[in-house]
């Protein structure tokens, strides 16, 4: 039953890209969506970047942090909207001030990896679920609420894999260096996660916006 309702969520997700390619985004809609590759290629070459992962002399904690930065600042957050800049029109500046809200998800996510076993592709859906949530102040309940239906179908799947590209490729590299604690990874630890992530984001974002002001006077838009 897992495996046939994941080869579905893909044959939806596939379905989803047709959708976004013919609409009017266009080509830039190629960025988000090669996000699915990039998962894809890491979980690939899972071995090469392990024993890379492992080659690092840092500490596990700062690996943890440095790779979660690298895929959900870095790579998701300029793929997902197209290197266009969603809080500056300047990519690094950007990503700099997305630095807080991400740095509290993959903090969030390491004091998970201390509380249950989450294996990469569970970190995936649960982190991508949680985006479908969140998106745009909850837009695809909005859009289920105003009966908008076919949108919220062909959001739904694109969001997941946007969301979860951005924080399972740290649990992939890092696998074999996380603990391994013995609880059992149920729907208790499931709402958990998505509490705790959501948390961290706001958290982080709060507290980084708050200090990217005072000590550089850049007033983030939408931040208070």
């Amino acid at each position: 039953m897992a495996r046939v309702l994941f080869v579905a969520f893909w044959v939806w997700y596939a379905a989803s890209g047709v959708v976004f390619l013919r609409g009017p985004g266009g080509f830039d809609s190629i960025w988000p969506l090669s996000l699915s590759l990039i998962w894809w290629l890491v979980l690939l070459f899972r071995a090469e970047l392990q024993a890379w992962g492992r080659a690092v002399p840092l500490p596990i904690w700062l690996k943890f942090l440095i790779v979660g930065l690298f895929f959900s600042d870095v790579v998701m957050g300029n793929l997902a909207v197209s290197f266009k800049g969603d809080l500056h029109p300047n990519l690094a500046l950007s990503s700099f001030l997305w630095l807080g809200a991400y740095g509290g998800v993959v903090l969030a996510w390491w004091l998970l990896a201390h509380l249950y076993p989450f294996t990469p592709w569970q970190v995936f859906f649960i982190y991508g679920f949680k985006g479908v949530i969140i998106e745009q102040d909850f837009m695809l309940s909005t859009m289920l609420w105003k009966g908008d239906w076919f949108s919220a179908l062909v959001a739904a799947p694109f969001l997941v894999v946007v969301y979860g590209s951005a924080v399972a490729p740290m649990f992939v590299i890092l696998q074999k260096e996380l603990p391994n604690p013995g609880r059992r990874v149920g729907w208790m630890a499931i709402g958990l996660s998505i509490v705790v992530t959501m948390a961290g984001f706001y958290a982080g974002a709060f507290v980084w916006f708050r200090l990217v002001e005072v000590l550089f006077g850049l007033k983030i838009p939408g931040a208070g």
